[in-house]
């Protein structure tokens, strides 16, 4: 069993990769984020795979949150593959104080928080891809095999991004400057990707509720690029994983 979140598609792939070639299955932890349903714990025994996309050099809040709900077994085998822009600092430290991790790995891929910059170039998308298609075999045989180890960039600071810039980014990250363009034509995606059941439509429009992520879904997603953070992301190009 894997499960996964993914609010622009990189760990989604990642995680429904790794299921073809472990032969596990990929289930999207937002389908119980949503509902507040309780995820399945694996069985005795069972393998038990977790992907996400590293907030702030953090494990997503949401993320947590779920994990907690999970009981696992002693004899599982628990690895973890968090995926980010360029490093992971204390991501993995940080969710082990929830979760028990026999193996964890770092995948660098496409960068999607254009809040702090454009996106990557297409070039660049490319190449993270072609090397994050080979990156996912090698941790298949790692897990088939049932190796412990644990492969983290973490980058300069860990401990200072993780511990000080992490919590900064949890405390002050707000949803008040999102906002809805006149080309917004009402279609609800928004409303349906949000993990955090976040936003609601007034009159066919969205309006953020005030416990926003930063996942970026809604803005990312939007097939009109009608979303916008307040004028910071007008010019800055979107990304979804290339399916």
């Amino acid at each position: 069993m894997i499960y996964y979140f993914s609010a622009t598609g990189n760990s989604a792939w990642v995680a429904q990769k790794l299921a073809l070639q472990t032969g596990d299955t990929a289930v999207d932890m937002r389908d119980f984020l949503k509902t507040g349903e309780i995820a399945p714990s694996p069985a005795e025994g069972e393998r038990l795979g977790l992907v996400f996309p590293v907030h702030a050099w953090r494990p997503p809040s949401c993320v947590l949150d779920f994990v907690k709900t999970l009981q696992i077994p002693r004899d599982s085998f628990v690895y973890v593959v968090c995926t980010m822009g360029e490093t992971a600092g204390n991501t993995i430290a940080f969710l082990q104080k929830a979760l028990r991790i026999n193996s964890a790995y770092s995948m660098r891929m496409p960068n999607n928080y254009i809040l702090l910059g454009n996106r990557d170039s297409d070039l660049l998308i490319t190449r993270k891809l072609s090397a994050a298609e080979k990156r996912i075999a090698e941790i298949s045989e790692a897990v088939l095999a049932g190796r412990e180890e644990f492969q983290i960039k973490r980058g300069i600071l860990p401990g200072f991004l993780t511990c000080v810039v992490g919590a900064l980014f949890n405390k002050y990250c707000r949803d008040r400057k999102f906002l809805a363009e006149p080309s917004c034509r009402n279609c609800g995606l928004c409303e349906r990707l949000c993990p955090m059941n976040n936003i609601i439509l007034e009159n066919g429009k969205p309006v953020w509720q005030g416990h926003c992520i930063h996942c970026m879904a809604c803005l990312q997603n939007c097939p009109e690029q009608a979303i916008q953070y307040g004028g910071i992301t007008k010019k800055r190009k979107r990304y979804v994983f290339p399916a």
